[in-house]
């Protein structure tokens, strides 16, 4: 399932950076797609947790605030403007993994 929401993550940031490229906001563009892969890895990272048996207790709190430190320090490194593009970019592959999830039960 993971594979799915990282492929469908990465579509979404091709198109976030091209739309936004196009649209004359190249490092706007920039900052959402970086923020969808980002958002991605959470995913497969989780899964990952699950499939080795840790407690999603235990693992996840490390794990969002790792991502939210590196959403916000890659945010900064593209200027304090683009910090909240790239969380927003983290919250749009949340809803990615949202539906795709989602989408597995319904066709269960």
């Amino acid at each position: 399932m993971a594979g799915r929401a990282v492929v469908a993550c990465l579509v979404a940031a091709v198109v976030a950076f091209v739309a936004l490229a196009v649209a004359g906001y190249t490092r706007a563009g920039t900052a959402v797609a970086l923020g969808l892969v980002l958002g991605s890895v959470n995913g497969a990272l989780a899964e990952r947790a699950l499939g080795a048996g840790v407690s999603p207790r235990l693992s996840s709190i490390p794990r969002l605030a790792v991502l939210t430190v590196l959403a916000i320090g890659i945010g900064l490194m593209l200027g304090t403007a683009y910090a909240w593009l790239v969380v927003l970019g983290v919250a749009a592959a949340q809803l990615i993994l949202v539906a795709v999830a989602a989408k597995a039960l319904l066709n269960r």
